[in-house]
């Protein structure tokens, strides 16, 4: 058997953060730089009681819902976030309980972050297609603003919130599917991109709750998500490129048997420029940040599901997915869609419950 995605669905909260509220917090000039290289111009956040895992249950039980398909017919529930509601235990054993699956399927967490969907998807392949499962619920699924500083100005007016829930089956070998991979990491850069009082490495106390003021202005303690943006620029302008590369030597493909090129949806002007030094031409390219931000783990499954409701993934295409980041990780992925193509796409669904 081969694993094949069936059906994609999004789920994002219904609070809108715009740049003209951006404008009362920051400085108007500074901002108005950082939107030019991000693209964004709104972003989706969670209000306080809201969470990652809420959004991804939304997201999951809509998707199931449109494809008629029941949760006790799940063998498998991966829940990957790196925005969990719980230390302990995994969320995925909480969606499980919500979505009332059979004491027959397996439930487990990832957590990881920018890169999380082609590491997810290649677990969940490697799940089906030894036996342990036929049908696989994958949640991506992060609110990275619950754990940014207010005030701090790299990062606010980049990272919005949202969920996705993919549907992963087993198909049979002679069909289309996954099955194409590349991992990797640098760990020499875990530093560039972390929460340094988030764990048993460095407990929360009354120091780390001081606040820190850089050069710029930006305000965080290390409670919160710090970021070297330079070094995470660098990384992904001169790594990413190399990886697609590799990555279709690996395949013993080249651009031109792919149809669509999705990247981690970072900031416009990175993809751009990735997009440029592998020769992407712009009929393959896509983008879906504008107005909803970086996601973290949830940005890449969430631009394919909407390169899927817009009609630009195609029956009998090939997608290359890469997504890169916080680690420093990255990940490849390329899909081949069926003859018979994949499940529409709905509207996305907007959390409301408070």
């Amino acid at each position: 058997m081969k694993a094949a995605i069936t059906a994609i669905h999004y789920c994002i909260p219904n609070t809108r953060l715009t740049n003209e509220e951006l404008e009362q917090r920051f400085d108007p000039k500074a901002l108005k730089s950082i939107v030019k290289m991000s693209g964004i111009k709104e972003r989706r956040v969670v209000r306080p009681g809201q969470t990652a895992l809420d959004l991804g249950f939304v997201a999951a039980e809509r998707m199931l819902k449109s494809r008629g398909v029941q949760a006790a017919t799940l063998d498998l529930i991966v829940f990957v976030s790196q925005t969990a509601d719980y230390q302990i235990p995994a969320s995925a054993c909480v969606l499980h309980e919500r979505l009332k699956a059979s004491e027959n399927c397996a439930a487990f967490d990832i957590n990881l972050g920018c890169s999380a969907f082609p590491y997810a998807l290649s677990v969940v392949n490697g799940m089906i297609v030894s036996g342990q499962a036929r049908r696989a619920l994958l949640v991506n699924a992060d609110a990275l603003t619950q754990v940014i500083h207010p005030l701090d100005r790299g990062l606010v007016p980049l990272h919005g919130d949202g969920a996705v829930a993919t549907l992963v089956e087993a198909v049979p070998e002679e069909h289309a599917g996954l099955g194409k991979f590349l991992l990797g990491t640098d760990g020499t850069g875990y530093k560039h991109l972390m929460i340094p009082a988030s764990g048993a490495r460095c407990p929360r106390s009354e120091a780390t709750k001081v606040e820190i003021r850089d050069e710029s202005g930006s305000v965080r303690t290390d409670e919160h998500l710090a970021m070297n943006g330079p070094a995470i620029f660098h990384f992904s302008i001169y790594k990413v490129p190399d990886v697609i590369k590799a990555a279709l030597a690996k395949f013993g493909l080249t651009l031109a048997n792919i149809d669509l090129v999705l990247l981690h949806q970072a900031n416009t002007m990175m993809l751009e420029q990735i997009y440029r030094v592998l020769g992407v031409p712009e009929e393959k390219r896509f983008f879906f940040m504008e107005q909803v931000g970086n996601m973290s783990g949830a940005s890449t499954p969430m631009v394919l599901a909407e390169a899927v409701r817009q009609g630009r993934v195609r029956p009998g295409s090939r997608t290359l997915l890469c997504s890169f980041g916080v680690g420093l990780s990255w990940g490849v992925a390329v899909i081949e869609w069926p003859e018979s193509g994949i499940a529409p796409v709905e509207a996305p669904v907007e959390f409301e419950q408070p």
